[in-house]
């Protein structure tokens, strides 16, 4: 499986993830090992799935994250439960994008 994550989009409350790949399910294992394998500097900390949603709480600069994969609508998304959770984004989203 030879995934490439990229940031689509922010918002103050996401960022907007693509891969461009046609996925299920079945997939997600691999595609959130591979999404860490291609940024190194985040810590996966939690994983956790659902019926057709399945998280992973990340750190980065020792600030929480959520990554999110829903397989209906094959949406891939980053939140921060952090009271500046905006600002953080930004940050993580402008680094994500110096690939």
């Amino acid at each position: 499986m030879n995934i490439e994550f990229t940031c689509k989009a922010i918002a103050s409350t996401a960022i907007i993830v693509d891969c461009h790949y046609d996925w299920s399910q079945d997939d997600l294992t691999s595609m959130v090992e591979r999404y860490f394998q291609q940024y190194v500097i985040l810590q996966k900390v939690e994983y956790s799935q659902g019926a057709d949603l399945a998280s992973v709480r990340f750190k980065w600069q020792q600030h929480d994250f959520t990554l999110n994969f829903e397989c209906y609508s094959q949406s891939i998304w980053i939140e921060c439960p952090e009271h500046d959770s905006a600002a953080l984004l930004a940050k993580l989203y402008q680094l994500m994008n110096l690939k």
